[in-house]
């Protein structure tokens, strides 16, 4: 049997046209064996490897975004900011403008699995080790705690204290994790959502905005620098267009623009089975 790996990767909103990269293994009733995520992409990892469907994933993130209040998320609008969504909790002084363990909590309701051996697909999650600063692989333990370090934003989430160690974003050292399922499997699909350049812009962005572009360039960075030494089977790069960092209200808009990339990777991944197959 084929074994097909899954790296989702970081890239805030724009992460969730992974949704559709899901529906893309759903249609051509493929499971991956393993699944590795990043951030955002270590949320839609964990909930997949937990048994739900893609449809079933669209529709819960569909409810969570559609409410008005998602505006949240538009942090550019900081006359909402403080306006919190019923899933966080504001934490000025934990470290991060956001704790998110209402979200947590959520999160853990949602999946219904609290350990990483309660997952129907086998996965890894990455966070980085904020005093350390190295890559931390959780595969095994406390599902949400580590999936929450993940995403663990600096500056807007609250870091995450696990055995006495303190992570924050996996972005930050492994934005796209295919290099650690790599010798795991047969096929490695990994489905880089980071910014592409924009060579057209001409204003000048507030200070959060370029904080939020830095951790992007960053990303990239690290990413086209690991791209030159291994690579996957597969690499989906996704094109989310006028979409910032955190606007996760623009779901609708992005799921649309992410159409295309789930028709390319049911392409290539049906080729590339048919040359393992031979």
């Amino acid at each position: 049997m084929i074994k097909i790996g899954l790296a989702l990767g970081a890239g805030g909103a724009r992460g969730l046209a992974q949704l559709k990269i899901l529906e893309a293994f759903d249609e051509m009733g493929i499971k991956p064996s393993i699944i590795s995520g990043t951030s955002i992409g270590a949320i839609i990892g964990a909930a997949y490897a937990s048994g739900l469907s893609a449809k079933e994933i669209l529709s819960e993130t569909a409810e969570l975004l559609g409410e008005s209040d998602a505006r949240f998320w538009e942090v550019h609008r900081w006359s909402e900011f403080f306006k919190m969504l019923d899933i966080f909790d504001p934490g000025l002084n934990s470290g991060g403008i956001v704790k998110g363990e209402k979200f947590l909590k959520l999160f853990s309701e949602k999946i219904g699995a609290a350990h990483f051996d309660e997952l129907k697909i086998p996965l890894n999650v990455i966070a980085t080790d904020y005093w350390s600063k190295e890559q931390k692989v959780f595969c095994k333990g406390d599902l949400p705690a580590a999936v929450r370090a993940s995403y663990s934003l600096p500056g807007l989430f609250k870091p995450v204290k696990i055995k006495n160690r303190l992570y924050v974003d996996g972005g930050m050292v492994n934005p796209l994790p295919y290099d650690i399922i790599l010798d795991k499997c047969d096929i490695t699909v990994a489905v880089d959502v980071s910014a592409k350049r924009n060579q057209n812009g001409s204003e000048i962005p507030s200070a959060y905005e370029m904080l939020f572009a830095s951790f992007q360039i960053m990303q990239n960075s690290i990413l086209n620098e690991k791209l030159k030494t291994s690579k996957p089977q597969i690499l989906i790069k996704t094109d989310i267009k006028n979409v910032r960092m955190l606007e996760f209200s623009k779901y609708d808009e992005i799921l649309k623009q992410a159409d295309k990339t789930k028709e390319e990777l049911k392409d290539l991944l049906g080729k590339s089975i048919i040359k393992l197959s031979r």
